[in-house]
């Protein structure tokens, strides 16, 4: 079986639009395990607007799971960071130590509304760089703004951005236009991480191995555990991908 990383999850449970209770936490973690993953980024959003602060209570759920975690799995690293949902505020937040990076590397997950503008998100982008963070534009296929800005995103690749994408994405999960960028962003090089950004087990489960049938047709699987793997692992030793 294939090994996998999975650096965007929200599998915390009671902390934001991912697993409700304790149970569906360690059910989505089983479904994961199951599915080949070894090691696990929790990612809960970073949205006072939306969630509130999430930090408390990202931290009480992250030691709950990994108690569960060195029980029943021990061959399983997990690690805590955030997914920020860019706004005016979050580089503050990031520099106080209240919204966590990647395993408190400089890498920084990343997030915006679908429909965000163009210069609103290369503004952010910049920002952070600017700072001194690594950052990995979450589900970047997602974006309507980047679907005819490659140029853009491969300037934001040559100056050190990470591209994550979601594996769901190449069967069209989020809609025919991200599952063209999807694979336009594969077949460019232009991808450095696939992870679920699993929420619950039905419409949104935490499984990578989804996207692997595409990726052997089309990469090699040097570049496929690059994917899946091994720049996953470089984000938290805080390495240069």
């Amino acid at each position: 079986m294939a090994q996998f990383f999975d650096l965007h999850s929200h599998m915390l449970c009671g902390v934001d639009d991912g697993a409700k209770t304790v149970e569906e936490m360690f059910s989505m973690l089983e479904m994961a395990y199951e599915d080949g993953v070894r090691a696990l980024c929790l990612t809960p959003h970073y949205s006072p607007y939306l969630f509130g602060d999430t930090s408390q209570k990202s931290a009480e759920s992250f030691e709950i799971l990994k108690k569960y975690v060195s029980e029943k799995h021990s061959d399983m690293r997990i690690f805590l960071g955030h997914e920020l949902g860019y706004h005016r505020s979050g580089l503050d937040a990031l520099n106080e130590g209240i919204c966590r990076s990647i395993a408190g590397s400089r890498y920084v997950l990343v997030d915006f509304p679908e429909a965000v503008d163009f210069f609103e998100l290369q503004s952010a982008m910049d920002q952070l760089q600017r700072a001194g963070y690594f950052p990995i534009l979450a589900h970047t296929e997602r974006y309507r703004c980047l679907f005819k800005q490659i140029r853009w995103i491969e300037n934001f690749v040559d100056n050190g951005g990470t591209v994550q994408l979601n594996a769901s994405s190449v069967n069209g999960g989020w809609g025919r236009g991200a599952q063209k960028q999807w694979k336009k962003l594969i077949k460019l090089g232009l991808a450095h991480i696939i992870a679920s950004d699993g929420h619950n087990l039905t419409t949104r489960p935490p499984l990578i191995s989804v996207c692997i049938p595409y990726l052997r047709k089309h990469c090699d699987e040097r570049t496929i555990r690059q994917l899946t793997w091994d720049n996953p692992c470089r984000v938290v030793r805080d390495e240069l991908i």
